[in-house]
């Protein structure tokens, strides 16, 4: 973090270096009627723009970001992923159950009371993983919250 500070300094400092000495060129070669030195002006200047550019961009775009942030996303940033089912639907229908392992265990972080994520969780973990140590935790886990699971999932996880 702060080796990334330091190097966002340095090019500004450096940026601005090249502005103040293509602003110095201009000026002196205007005073002594030089075209040359007036003309060495305009890479000076493109070299500090180029060096700026990223940093002046984003000042001047981030009004226009608040703004459609504030149309769009008015109570501010979601606090919690939109919950989403079907990925991981699709990923156990594709047989891809590592992925729809991880998609499920997202959803219980983020919605922990969702049923039907703790039901997925439990079947891939004691049928297609077995893990039925994992598979038991959270069963009890989904019982603490008070969650009612279907009797044959947890019927699953008793037989083993």
């Amino acid at each position: 973090m702060a080796r990334e500070l330091c190097r966002e300094l340095f090019l500004i400092i450096v940026g601005i270096s090249f502005f103040g000495l293509a602003f110095w060129t201009a000026t002196e070669g205007f005073a002594a009627k030089n075209y040359g030195l007036m003309f060495a002006t305009i890479p000076l200047f493109l070299m500090g723009l180029f060096i700026i550019w990223k940093r002046l961009f984003a000042l001047a775009v981030r009004p226009f970001v608040i703004f459609i942030e504030s149309i769009y996303l008015p109570g501010g940033k979601l606090a919690k992923p939109v919950l989403n089912l079907k990925l991981p639907a699709y990923y156990l229908n594709e047989g891809r159950y590592t992925e729809a392992l991880e998609e499920y265990r997202k959803i219980v972080k983020h919605h922990p009371d969702e049923v039907e994520a703790y039901e997925r969780l439990i079947w891939l973990h004691c049928e297609i993983f077995d893990e039925v140590d994992e598979a038991k935790r959270l069963a009890r886990r989904a019982k603490r919250r008070h969650l009612v699971l279907d009797q044959r999932v947890l019927a699953a996880v008793e037989r083993r």
